[in-house]
């Protein structure tokens, strides 16, 4: 089921207070608990300073997630809520290059885990193009990653 269709990056409601952020395409299955977003985004301040030829895969997985998944602390400040498990980098024969990572980020409870503190499993893959990033990512609840995660090996 498509819970989002297709949309601009302008016309899409940001994911996140900054804005920066949303989901143009979000595709849920049904017959697995498996969740895929389609999200664009302005370049983050914090690789936008640099050139894209010293980006490391982890650093634009950390931007990325920075904008998607974070909690405030009592402070104030944001901290993300995902943490980096593995990440890669690759240069594709078109001269585009794509930024893999693998990622745990904190879940919400559902019927089969309706503890307060569950975790989900992803995978990301990002590219940038004209100043925004385009990230694909797809996620499962922790208890099932082991089974969905044989699909993108």
């Amino acid at each position: 089921a498509v819970s989002r269709e297709r949309d601009t990056y302008s016309s899409a409601e940001p994911m996140s207070p900054n804005a920066r952020q949303r989901i143009v395409y979000e595709l849920l299955s049904f017959k697995g608990p498996l969740t895929t977003v389609v999200t664009v985004s302005n370049t983050p301040p914090a690789l936008e300073a640099r050139d894209k030829s010293e980006w490391t895969a982890r650093e634009v997985a950390n931007a990325v997630l920075s904008d998607k998944a974070t909690g405030r602390v009592a402070s104030g400040q944001r901290v993300s809520l995902a943490e980096v498990d593995n990440a890669k980098k690759q240069v594709m024969e078109n001269g585009d290059t794509h930024y893999y990572y693998e990622y745990i980020s904190q879940g919400s409870p559902n019927l089969r885990e309706p503890e307060a503190t569950t975790f989900r499993h992803s995978y990301g893959v990002t590219v940038e193009r004209g100043g925004y990033l385009y990230t694909l990512s797809s996620s499962a609840p922790e208890i099932y990653w082991d089974e969905l995660s044989r699909g993108f090996d």
